[in-house]
């Protein structure tokens, strides 16, 4: 397997500026594999339906950069589904983007890419089903968790939610009804990520920059990466320096606008 670098994006809620800011960036550093792990808002329902992915299609295109996206709580699950499965389980939605459903593994230059999508949405009071909020379909499933850990070994690991273990993140006061169903997805994540033990992981829906090593019995260690969301340019995006044999090295990406 060569050396090579590629890119990972936390939250973007339709943000077509970061969008372009990131994917003008990571042109000029001539990097050419953008990850993202959930509520990028495509197929978002509204009078402007489109218009963000067709621009950001564009962009990705014109910076010969694939993009590989998993979903978080607040995407179009119904529409996500709705796109049509290629062969290696990813579901196009342009030339250069493509949807990695739960439970997918992809590989690209000899890195295994696994994806585990979806969270609880703890605003869900605040929102109308079919127009932004999919409550049957935003959280990932034990089966969908089995279907990863089947497909191992998993080298890098998307996640929308964090598991239970990676501690500092800080939130909302929520009532303990909300805080236990929350925690369904984290305590699955924490009982997947635990088998896969994949050399790294990454995050998103905290809309913070954290990260911390998760230790295993065995003395294997993860490195897990919580992303900042939009509004925090110096957080959201990291660039990956993999090499075999060596730990993969993780960078802040200095977005330029």
């Amino acid at each position: 397997m060569n050396a090579f670098r590629f890119a990972v994006a936390g939250d973007w809620h339709g943000d077509l500026s970061i969008a372009r800011a990131v994917v003008r960036t990571l042109k000029s550093e001539d990097v050419h594999l953008l990850l993202h792990v959930g509520d990028l808002a495509v197929r978002w329902p509204g009078p402007m339906k489109g218009r963000f992915d067709k621009r950001l299609g564009q962009l990705l295109d014109d910076a010969d950069i694939e993009f590989l996206f998993i979903d978080g709580n607040h995407d179009n699950h119904d529409e996500l589904r709705a796109l049509k499965a290629l062969p290696d389980g990813t579901r196009r939605l342009s030339d250069s983007m493509s949807y990695v459903p739960r439970g997918t593994v992809i590989e690209r230059h000899g890195v295994r890419i696994g994806g585990l999508g979806g969270a609880y949405s703890v605003d869900r009071r605040w929102r109308t089903e079919g127009k932004d909020l999919w409550a049957a379909l935003e959280e990932p499933t034990p089966a969908e968790a089995e279907e990863l850990i089947a497909s191992a070994p998993v080298d890098v690991l998307l996640t929308h939610d964090a598991p239970a273990s990676f501690r500092g993140l800080t939130g909302l006061s929520l009532p303990p009804e909300i805080v236990a169903a929350a925690d369904r997805t984290r305590g699955l994540l924490q009982r997947t990520v635990e088998v896969l033990q994949p050399a790294l992981l990454f995050s998103g829906h905290w809309h913070q920059r954290k990260s911390q090593e998760l230790v295993w019995g065995d003395g294997t260690l993860t490195a897990a990466h919580v992303l900042a969301h939009e509004g925090s340019w110096g957080g959201n995006t990291v660039l990956v320096q993999w090499a075999e044999g060596r730990r993969p090295e993780v960078m802040p990406l200095r977005i330029r606008s």
